[in-house]
């Protein structure tokens, strides 16, 4: 979805003063000047071309605004509009929508003296907004815009999706749990709760040919794969079956619990979950809500992939956290198909095995995040790093046969430690802390960033 901006321009009543031609020839132009810098940065902008001083006018551009479903809506401030014209806007509004007041550099409009009224009448409404004083051209006022329009578009695509959790709580690991009604709440997530065996049961019904001509397709695009044939065919049946699923109960990203029941009684997911966030749908395995819902909004941050891995150790003094998890990192996160190898899984489940892709995730600066909760409200983890190809010797402490993923880290290690609040940890490529802190505050959620 492209992240919309609306933007209007208020000004002074005509009943009290009417505007000189200058000074609307003046305020056109930036809003014009505005429209065409967003414009460039991939932003879609819905602009109001008509000054706005009246009540009725207000109300009007601001359902068609609602009506685009813009995500954060750009007040510019003109000579001497009303405050009570913006509450009343704002009050149109859901939550989740972010209001920027705009004041703009010019000595015959002076934009700031209205706006820094309007700015401390908000503050004492509680009305949250974004205060900005820039050229529209300038790289702040770019680079604020897009960061609380994206985070706002990432709040409205969350709000209303359905989440699918097959499976329940795998042992005992009570950070992984949540409340539904607080998702709901918080979130605006419904979760829909689903037997786990409806994935063995329908995997049997899969056709064989779809089997065989995935297995094909697999054998063609990644280096090799040695696991047995037989679990390579129960693997890809289950892959099948959770897209058959998620289109059956109209999921947008969910969850299993995997071990011990369907691992041990059938096969792991891990091949379906991997390939299928290689996809565009978010999985989490051990049935972890809380990190299906982080990973969820990194992947609608970036568009890409986001990753789930278990804290496997951390370097203090080199500062170097390595991730690793039994088997469901996307496999688009390698240099390169080709070094991908499928390897049968440890027996880490008596008398269960399944199928792994093997493999280091590629370099790059990453953003590590993770939902938890602290005195039963949630607080965000943030952080960031720079993903690197290790020595051989990094990678021969054990579980090899894993995929990884190896971070040289930005922030305090040991302030990473303190604030980890689960055994999973999650990321996405690219930087994105300043998005996530305002998903944050748009939530009303805490964070921390480390």
């Amino acid at each position: 979805m492209n992240t919309k901006i609306g933007l209007i321009t208020l000004t002074i009543p005509q009943e009290i003063s009417p505007i000189p031609e200058k000074s609307l020839n003046i305020m056109e132009q930036f809003l014009k000047r505005a429209e065409e810098s967003l414009s460039r940065h991939d932003l879609e902008v819905f602009r109001i071309p008509e000054l706005v001083n009246n009540s009725e006018t207000a109300e009007e551009q601001m359902k068609y605004l609602i009506d685009k479903k813009v995500h954060c809506i750009i007040i510019m401030i003109g000579a001497w509009p009303s405050p009570a014209l913006a509450v009343d806007m704002i009050g149109m509004l859901n939550r989740r929508v972010l209001v920027v007041l705009w004041a703009f550099p010019d000595d015959t409009i002076l934009s700031l003296v209205p706006a820094c009224q309007f700015h401390g009448a908000f503050d004492d409404m509680e009305i949250k907004h974004e205060f900005i004083y820039n050229e529209p051209e300038d790289a702040k006022f770019i680079e604020k815009i897009r960061t609380i329009a994206n985070a706002s578009r990432v709040v409205n695509e969350l709000n209303g999706m359905n989440f699918g959790l097959f499976g329940g709580r795998y042992m005992h690991m009570y950070t992984g749990t949540v409340d539904p009604l607080q998702v709901k709440k918080v979130f605006g997530v419904e979760i829909t709760h689903i037997n786990e065996f409806c994935l063995m049961d329908e995997a049997k019904k899969v056709e064989e040919h779809r089997v065989k001509e995935f297995s094909i397709s697999l054998h063609d695009k990644y280096g090799d794969i040695s696991a047995p044939a037989d679990i390579e065919d129960r693997a890809i049946r289950l892959y099948f079956v959770m897209k058959k699923l998620s289109k059956d109960h109209k999921l947008d990203f969910a969850g299993v619990k995997c071990m011990l029941e369907v691992q041990g009684s059938y096969c792991s997911h891990c091949l379906s979950v991997a390939t299928n966030i290689n996809e565009g749908f978010i999985v989490s395995c051990e049935a972890d809500v809380n990190g299906a819902l982080t990973m969820q909004i990194l992947h609608l941050l970036s568009n890409a992939e986001s990753g789930f891995g278990d804290v496997f150790a951390i370097d203090i003094d080199r500062k170097i956290l390595r991730l690793a998890n039994c088997g469901t990192m996307a496999t688009n996160f390698a240099r390169n198909p080709k070094e991908v190898v499928f390897n049968e899984q440890y027996p880490l489940v008596p008398g269960g095995t399944g199928i792994i892709p093997t493999f280091v995730c590629k370099p790059g600066k990453v953003t590590l995040a993770r939902l938890g909760r602290k005195k039963g409200w949630y607080v965000m983890q943030i952080s960031s790093g720079s993903a690197f190809t290790p020595s051989k010797d990094q990678l021969t402490k054990g579980w090899e046969k894993l995929p990884h993923i190896l971070i040289n880290m930005v922030g305090d290690p040991e302030n990473f430690i303190q604030n980890t609040r689960s055994n999973h940890m999650h990321w996405v490529y690219g930087e994105y802390g300043e998005e996530l802190k305002r998903i944050c505050e748009i939530l009303n959620i805490d964070y921390v960033v480390c």
